[in-house]
């Protein structure tokens, strides 16, 4: 015999359907929060003077800034848009020299409606020697950080950021577009978004890896880059690269575009997209050009030998190729 009757049932559908219309209707902030050494948080705003050398914040919804002020210590604020009961303050904890702030309480939160932002404000002229900034449902919105080595993190958020003294530069988005600037000199910059487009900008910098599952693309880099490895799924690739020994891109649904005035060795490839690129005359360089479906064209002077031709001295390598797509090759503005 069946155990559940059919006022049973109807009892259980309503009260789903309440549930699933309240969650929709006054939003939520509903789910566990865990995190090691719980009782050795502190809750609310503070101002911690002790000595601080990394940064360590791990948000679960709502944006994250930072900023920077003239007097002493690290000062964290949150704002919401309702009063907050203990449970729902943010925690901090000072380990050794590793500050540590988290969204709330640790364990089962249920607080509907409930949206925060955090600020934490540095002094001017702090340099960090690490900063893990992550935020699962928010922006992270950042003028300006000073750290040897910056982790950027959004699940469902963009992330905007002007970063120096940073060695190791990351940022990464399942669900957000990322737009970051690094003033200084870099080692090795990683950038990724599953959904959403990245925007670059780098001085010197040894390593660049960069690729977006739907969206594009656009690295601009003004001093020497070592190597630059940049790949796209759905979406366009452009390029704005003063010197680089290799340079690396793969798109496979969007076009490649942009200049590269000095380079050793490139590499572009688009399997349903156009390829135009601007590259140097002098000192030279020699190309092999494949196109599957599409023609190939160009406003620089070169030596044609089949697939492969010859600018200058030759002396530079390229390879570009594109299943359904142009391909064109241009003179850099200057050389115009």
């Amino acid at each position: 015999m069946n155990r559940f009757t059919g006022k049973t049932i109807a009892l259980i559908v309503v009260l789903i359907a309440l549930g699933v219309s309240a969650w929709f209707l006054f939003g939520n902030t509903v789910g566990g929060i865990e995190y090691a050494n719980a009782d050795r948080y502190t809750a609310g705003d503070a101002t911690v003077t002790d000595r601080v050398e990394n940064l360590f914040v791990d948000w679960t919804a709502g944006e994250v800034s930072i900023a920077y002020h003239s007097g002493s210590g690290i000062i964290i604020s949150e704002t919401a848009n309702k009063a907050l009961d203990d449970g729902d303050k943010l925690r901090w904890w000072l380990d050794g020299t590793t500050l540590r702030i988290r969204y709330a309480k640790a364990g089962l939160r249920f607080s509907f409606g409930l949206e925060k932002k955090l600020t934490v404000s540095l002094p001017e002229g702090m340099v960090l020697k690490s900063a893990d900034i992550s935020s699962t449902s928010g922006n992270l919105k950042i003028p300006a950080l000073a750290a040897e080595e910056i982790r950027l993190g959004s699940t469902s958020g963009g992330i905007s950021a002007v970063t120096s003294a940073a060695k190791k530069l990351s940022a990464s988005s399942t669900s957000g577009g990322i737009a970051l600037r690094q003033d200084d000199d870099a080692d090795t910059v990683e950038l990724h978004s599953t959904s959403g487009g990245i925007a670059c900008t780098l001085n010197n910098v040894k390593t660049v890896t960069g690729n977006a599952t739907s969206g594009g693309i656009a690295l601009s880099i003004d001093g020497k880059a070592g190597t630059v490895k940049l790949g796209s799924t759905s979406g366009a690739i452009a390029l704005a690269i003063a010197s680089a020994d290799t340079v690396e891109t793969a798109a496979t649904s969007g076009n490649v575009t942009g200049s590269v005035a000095s380079f050793t060795g490139l590499k572009a490839g688009s399997t349903s997209g156009s390829i135009t690129l601007q590259l140097p005359a002098e000192p030279g360089f020699t190309c092999k050009a494949e196109t599957t479906s599409g023609d190939f064209s160009s406003g620089l002077p070169l030596t044609k030998n089949g697939d492969t031709y010859t600018c200058g001295d030759g002396s530079a390598v390229c390879s570009i190729g594109t299943t359904s797509g142009n391909i064109r090759i241009d003179p850099l503005p200057h050389e115009q």
